[in-house]
């Protein structure tokens, strides 16, 4: 009886300790401190800065914290909540220009998080803005050329720039990226996003400021070959250092460049011919001609044709016909 009766005592101590254990840990309060600067020099206050903390769970949003900037250039939220899989996605409004930091993991265990934000002043002179280096790749791929461009934006300001310049929904136009007639299928890689960006059918503009710095940005999309000869007209958006044209493509194909530069190896492995244009101006273009394609006229095409010309033969018939009786 003693025995039981020293189990039931022990059970009982070890549960009651289990339990203040557990009120302990759940007590634990989880704190993220949003720590904003200012890098613009002699730039204005972030107090009362708009904070916006998205969550991510497994990488979906589920939920947005908002708060904003005190007088030491902080945002706390407590209580977030952490996991192996939660993520936070720190953002700071300043002079209606949203800023984002970096995603920060909410790990298990931890109970203390920090995320620095940059902010910048916004200034609307483009004349900051260039492209250090332009890469237009080409090659066929199925029955397409398929052109991939590289641009490395430079911002030489100590400011965020955006554009005077609106579109008919109040959208800044940034950076414009004149692409050549019949583009299609465009599809981006980096520094552009999808929800920022206005497609056009001369292109496309980006909506968003660009923070101080340089940039690697990506694309790419098709032209479909339907002639013999593709005439390419590039046109220049931005003040460039230089502009260099890949050609992937058999040689003597791409004509009205002058004279190649030789092969390099490009970071796929592939051996390209290259043409280089050093410092274009804004509004500059670069023509030339991809030659040398077989298109085949498909059957459909023949009996259009024909059925054209039958029509034509029939009302020049009746016409004259007409012309008799009269």
């Amino acid at each position: 009886m003693k025995y039981f009766l020293t189990i039931s005592i022990l059970t009982s101590l070890f549960a009651a300790s289990y339990l203040a254990g557990q009120n302990i840990e759940s007590e634990r309060q989880t704190t993220l401190t949003i720590n904003v600067t200012n890098r613009t020099a002699k730039g204005t206050a972030t107090v009362n800065d708009e904070v916006l903390v998205t969550i991510y769970e497994q990488g979906k949003p589920t939920k947005t914290l908002k708060g904003n900037i005190d007088s030491q250039g902080k945002a706390v939220f407590e209580n977030v909540p952490t996991g192996n899989n939660i993520t936070a996605l720190p953002r700071v409004k300043h002079q209606n220009m949203m800023f984002n930091g970096h995603p920060i993991a909410l790990k298990t265990g931890q109970t203390v998080f920090n995320a620095p934000v940059e902010v910048y002043e916004v200034s609307t002179d483009k004349s900051k803005l260039s492209v250090a280096v332009h890469h237009f790749i080409i090659k066929v791929e199925a029955d397409s050329l398929l052109i991939t461009e590289y641009m490395r934006l430079d911002n030489s300001s100590d400011m965020a720039i955006t554009s005077e310049e609106k579109d008919e929904n109040d959208n800044s136009k940034v950076v414009e990226a004149m692409l050549p007639v019949g583009f299609k299928d465009l599809t981006l890689s980096r520094y552009f996003q999808e929800n920022a960006l206005v497609i056009t059918k001369d292109g496309f503009y980006d909506t968003m400021a660009i923070p101080p710095g340089q940039y690697d940005a990506d694309f790419s999309y098709r032209l479909e070959i339907d002639s013999e000869t593709i005439d390419i007209v590039k046109k220049i958006s931005l003040p460039t250092s230089e502009f260099m044209v890949f050609s992937l493509l058999d040689k003597g194909q791409l004509q009205g460049l002058g004279d190649s530069g030789g092969e390099v190896n490009l970071a796929d492995g592939s051996s390209a011919e290259y043409f280089s244009f050093p410092k274009l101006k804004a509004a500059e273009q670069i023509k030339f001609q991809v030659v040398g394609f077989n298109i085949k006229k498909s059957n459909s095409s023949t009996l259009i044709t024909l059925i054209v010309v039958f029509a034509l033969i029939v009302l020049l018939v009746l016409w004259r016909l007409r012309g008799q009786k009269s």
